[in-house]
């Protein structure tokens, strides 16, 4: 009984399969460059729409619709320009934002280098933890910068952890609203006035015309 010869694949269609490889392969380069293009653009926006701006607030009570008129918080700051790599911040405390693995210091008010373009922000009339029913409100780019601190806010979830480590304690929070606003250089802090409370404010995920507004409420106060 005569045995069988397997047949070799024909040249033809391994040259195919290899073609096809090798456009796929191309695809997957091309793709990943064209997203890390689009971010590295989005970001590019974010920095030059902030343009060594933080964002003006006007609070108001935690309402559904609020109607209440509000003065905005001046808080203009001095150009600082690019990073100078030397500079040594006295930070006064600590942000931490677990779930997204957020931790930096934030300066003074009165700090030249209380700005967006360099640190996360103290905005200008914000309280500190220690002062009940006050609101500490902090502000930062998003994107893939350097100075983008606040990237990944996005991720959060209600009841999520944020820690303030200030004046030698810890000020445990928990996240209670998001909301977004327009980019209009003034954000409307929507809070339970009665409550002692922090505010993140950053650039929307994913787009150029909207920020959002993270509202967190004091739940424990710990000796550091």
């Amino acid at each position: 009984m005569k045995q069988r010869k397997r047949k070799k694949p024909r040249t033809s269609t391994v040259l195919l399969f290899s073609l096809v490889l090798f456009i796929f392969g191309i695809y997957l380069i091309s793709y990943n460059y064209l997203v890390a293009k689009k971010e590295k653009i989005y970001s590019s926006m974010n920095l030059l729409l902030y343009e060594d701006e933080t964002p003006k607030t006007i609070e108001k009570e935690e309402t559904v619709n609020p109607t209440a008129e509000g003065e905005p918080v001046p808080d203009r700051l001095a150009n600082i320009g690019e990073e100078d790599k030397s500079i040594s911040y006295s930070y006064i405390g600590t942000l931490e934002v677990p779930a997204v693995n957020i931790k930096r210091g934030f300066l003074n008010i009165e700090s030249p280098y209380n700005n967006v373009n360099r640190n996360v922000t103290v905005i200008e009339h914000s309280t500190f933890p220690d002062v009940d029913k006050g609101n500490l409100i902090l502000a930062a780019h998003s994107g893939n910068c350097w100075v983008c601190y606040f990237d990944k806010l996005y991720k959060l979830s209600i009841d999520d952890k944020a820690i303030v480590t200030y004046n030698g304690y810890k000020y445990t929070y928990t996240l209670k609203t998001v909301y977004t606003v327009a980019k209009t250089g003034q954000v409307e802090i929507k809070r339970d006035p009665s409550k002692t409370v922090l505010t993140l404010i950053t650039c929307t995920h994913n787009s150029d015309t909207e920020q959002t507004v993270y509202i967190f409420e004091l739940v424990n106060k710990t000796k550091k």
